[in-house]
C-alpha cells in the first residue's frame, strides 16, 4: 500500500491467425496499458491491418446508442452472453424497432415545433384576452402589433409611427404602421418580454380558446408516443443495453487491432503491465494460443505509468491523492498516510461534538442520496445545481465518504472536550458553557499542535530519504537528513525558550540544539548548496503552520460561546427577544456548521499538501490507463 504497483513494458509476438483471441483475453484481463510498438518494432512488423467486420459494428453501435438516448431509462436487471460476433449480429437482426423509432422521433418533432408555435401565440393572447376585437386588425397589410412589458416602454420614445398604444396590466399592446415595425423591435432590449401578436382572424377570445384547444390535443399525441416508446423501452432496453456494450467492446477491440504493428504472418503489441499481473497473462495468453507465442519484459528507461494499489477502504482517499499529483512509480504511495492524518485534523479542528454528528448525517445522506437518487427531492433546485457546478456526484459521494471517519473522530474529540453545538454535556447538559476546554488549555493544546507539526516535518523528511536512497540520490538523501538535525535543532532551542531554559551552550540541552543546527546547516549547505539555506524561515514555518489545528478549533469554539451566550441572555427578556434569539441561534449554528465543514476539511488538506508533501513528494506520474472490457451487463464467453 506505501509504493505503486511494480510495472514493466512487455512485447507480444503471436500468429495472426491468434490476433483476435490474444487481443480479447488482453481486454477482458484489463492489465495491460498498449502502446506504440515504436521504430524497431514498426520497421520488422510494417502493415496495418483491420477487422472485416469492424465497419459494421461500428455503424451498429452508433445506432444502439441512438436507440439508447432515444428511449426512456430502465433498470438492468440481468446480465447477457453473446457467443461470439455472429451470435451478436444475429440478436441485433431480432430487434426491429428503427422503423417506430424513426416514426417517432419524427412526428415528436413536428408536434414539439407545434407545441413552441402554439405557446407562442397563446402568451400574447392571453394578454389581450379582454379585448373585443377580431385578431386580424392587429395584423394586416397596414400595421403589425407587438406586446412588451411595461418598462420596455421608454426604450420606444415618441413612435411618431405608432398607431395605438393600448395599456393591458403590466404590459403595453403597441400597434406600429408595418414599414416601421422592424425598426421598432429593434430597439427594444432583449432583456425585457416581448411578444409578436400572432396573425389570424376572428375574436380574440374564439381564438385564444381554438388554439388552447389544439395545444391540448398536441400534449396528449405527445403523451401517446412517449406511451409507445415507453413500451418499447419496456421490451426492448435491457437487450438494448447488453447489445451497445458487447458493440463498444467489439469496437475497442477492433480499434486496438488496426493500430497492431503486423506482417503478412504474424503481429507485435507492446505496453506496461504490472508485474504482479505477468504470471496471469503468460498462461492465459499461452494456453489460448497454444503455445504459440512470444513474450519477453522490455528494458526500457521510459516513465512507467502508475498504478495505485489500495484497499477498498482506502481507494476513496486516492482522490485526494490525484487531485494533488500522482505519485512516479518508484515512490511512496502517500494515500495510506492522507487516509489516517485527515480525518483527525478534521475531527480535532471540529472539535465538537453535535456538528460532527450533523457533518456525519449529511454525509451519510449524501451517500444514500447518491446512489438512490429520486425523482423529486426537497432539497432547493438552485443548491443542487450550484454544487453539481463544482464537483460531480460521485465526487461529492467520494468527499462525503472522505468526512465520515473524520466526522467520528470529532463526536469523540467533542465529548472530551464537553463540547455539543458549544453547549456543555456533562455534568449540566445544554448549558452555555463559561469556559470551554480548548480555550482552558490553550497553552498545551498549541504547544501539541506544535509538536504534531514537528513529528510531520520528520516524518515527510524521512519518506523523502526512502524515496531518494531509492532511485541512488544518495546526496540529496543526506540533505534531508540534514534538514531533519536542524529542525529538531531548532524545536529544541525553541523549547528551552518556552520554558525558560538558559540558552547557553553549558546547558545540556541547548547545546545538542545548537549541534544538531551546527550539522544540519553543514550538511545541507554541502549537499544543496546554498541556495537551498533560504529555505530555512520556511521549515520554522511550516512547523508552526500546524497550530492552525487549534487556530480553526478555537474559531469554531469560541464563535460557537458567543451565539449560545446570546440566545441564553434572550430567555430573561421578553417574549419577542426570545424569538429574536432563537434565530439568533438557529443561523449562528448553521453559519459554524458551515466553517465546520469547509475549514477544517480545506485546512487539513493543505496542512498535508503544502508542509507534509513538500518533504518527499515527486509527483506527476502518468497514470496507468489499461486496455480494459467494462462490463455491467454482459458476461465474457468463456468458451470463445
Amino acid at each position: 500500500m506505501l509504493k505503486p504497483e511494480k510495472m514493466e513494458k512487455i512485447i507480444i509476438i503471436s500468429l495472426n491467425k491468434y490476433r483476435d483471441v490474444i487481443v480479447r483475453d488482453l481486454h477482458e484481463l484489463g492489465a495491460m496499458q498498449v502502446e506504440d510498438s515504436g521504430e524497431k518494432i514498426s520497421s520488422v512488423f510494417n502493415k496495418r491491418y483491420e477487422n472485416s467486420m469492424y465497419k459494421d459494428v461500428y455503424n451498429y453501435l452508433q445506432k444502439f446508442r441512438g436507440y439508447l438516448s432515444m428511449l426512456p431509462k430502465r433498470e438492468i436487471r440481468s446480465r447477457a452472453r453473446f457467443k461470439g460476433i455472429d451470435d451478436l449480429i444475429s440478436k441485433i437482426e431480432s430487434i426491429k424497432i428503427e422503423n417506430d423509432l424513426n416514426e417517432i422521433k419524427d412526428n415528436e418533432d413536428k408536434l414539439i415545433a407545434l407545441k413552441r408555435d402554439l405557446e407562442n401565440n397563446i402568451k400574447p393572447l392571453e394578454i389581450m384576452h379582454n379585448l373585443d376585437y377580431d385578431l386580424s386588425i392587429f395584423n394586416n397589410d397596414h400595421v403589425k402589433s407587438v406586446v412588451i412589458e411595461e418598462p420596455a416602454l421608454p426604450f420606444i420614445g415618441d413612435c411618431n409611427r405608432c398607431v395605438s398604444k393600448i395599456k393591458l396590466n403590466n404590459f403595453y399592446l403597441i400597434i406600429v404602421e408595418k414599414n416601421a415595425y422592424d425598426n421598432l423591435i429593434s430597439r427594444l432590449p432583449q432583456n425585457y418580454i416581448i411578444m409578436p401578436v400572432p396573425e389570424g382572424s376572428g375574436k380574440i377570445g374564439d381564438v385564444l380558446a381554438s388554439w388552447k384547444n389544439e395545444l391540448l390535443n398536441v400534449n396528449n399525441k405527445l403523451n401517446d408516443l412517449n406511451k409507445r416508446l415507453n413500451e418499447i423501452s419496456d421490451k426492448w432496453y435491457e437487450t438494448i443495453a447488453q447489445v451497445s456494450e458487447e458493440l463498444e467492446i467489439y469496437a475497442n477491440e477492433y480499434d486496438v487491432e488496426s493500430e497492431l504493428a503486423s506482417s503478412d504472418s504474424a503481429f507485435a503489441i507492446t505496453g506496461w503491465i504490472p508485474v504482479a499481473m505477468e504470471k496471469t497473462i503468460n498462461e492465459v495468453l499461452s494456453r489460448d494460443s497454444n503455445n504459440e507465442i512470444y513474450i519477453k519484459r522490455i528494458e526500457t528507461d521510459e516513465e512507467p505509468p502508475t498504478l495505485l494499489k489500495n484497499t477498498k477502504r482506502l481507494k476513496i482517499f486516492e482522490f485526494f491523492v490525484r487531485f494533488y499529483s500522482l505519485p512516479r512509480e518508484y515512490e511512496i504511495d502517500p494515500t495510506i498516510i492522507f487516509a489516517i492524518v485527515f480525518p483527525v485534523f478534521f475531527g480535532l479542528m471540529v472539535g465538537d461534538a453535535g456538528y460532527s454528528l450533523v457533518i456525519l448525517l449529511i454525509s451519510l445522506f449524501i451517500i444514500h442520496r447518491v446512489d438512490h437518487p429520486v425523482q423529486r427531492s426537497h432539497i432547493p433546485k438552485f443548491l443542487s445545481r450550484f454544487v453539481l457546478t463544482i464537483m460531480s456526484k460521485n465526487s461529492l459521494k467520494t468527499l462525503a465518504k472522505a468526512l465520515i471517519p473524520g466526522s467520528i473522530i470529532g463526536i469523540i474529540v467533542g465529548i472530551i472536550f464537553n463540547e455539543f453545538f458549544g453547549f456543555t454535556i456533562y455534568p449540566r447538559p445544554f448549558v452555555a458553557n463559561p469556559r470551554p476546554f480548548p480555550i482552558v488549555y490553550i497553552g498545551k493544546l498549541l504547544l501539541i499542535s506544535g509538536y504534531i507539526g514537528l513529528a510531520m516535518v520528520i516524518f515527510g523528511f524521512i519518506l523523502g530519504i526512502i524515496n531518494n536512497v531509492y532511485i541512488n540520490k544518495r546526496r540529496e538523501a543526506v540533505a534531508k537528513f540534514g534538514w531533519i538535525l536542524l529542525a529538531l535543532g531548532i524545536a529544541d532551542i525553541g523549547l528551552n525558550l518556552l520554558h525558560r531554559i538558559s540558552l547557553s551552550p553549558d546547558v545540556l540541552s541547548s547545546l545538542i540544539g545548537y549541534i544538531m543546527i551546527v550539522l544540519g546547516f553543514i550538511l545541507i549547505l554541502i549537499f544543496e548548496g546554498r541556495q537551498s539555506l533560504m529555505e530555512i524561515p520556511s521549515i520554522i514555518s511550516h512547523i508552526l503552520s500546524y497550530t492552525r489545528l487549534v487556530g480553526i478549533l478555537l474559531a469554531t469554539v469560541v464563535l460557537a460561546l458567543v451565539i449560545n451566550r446570546v440566545f441564553v441572555s434572550t430567555l430573561s427578556m421578553p417574549f419577542y427577544f426570545i424569538i429574536l434569539g432563537v434565530i439568533i441561534l438557529a443561523i449562528g449554528q448553521i453559519f459554524n456548521l458551515i466553517i465546520s465543514v469547509f475549514e477544517p476539511g480545506i485546512q487539513g488538506a493543505r496542512l498535508i499538501y503544502v508542509e507534509f508533501f513538500s518533504k518527499f513528494y515527486f509527483g506527476n506520474g502518468k497514470p496507468f490507463r489499461p486496455f480494459a472490457a467494462n462490463r455491467k451487463y454482459t458476461e465474457k464467453d468463456n468458451e470463445r
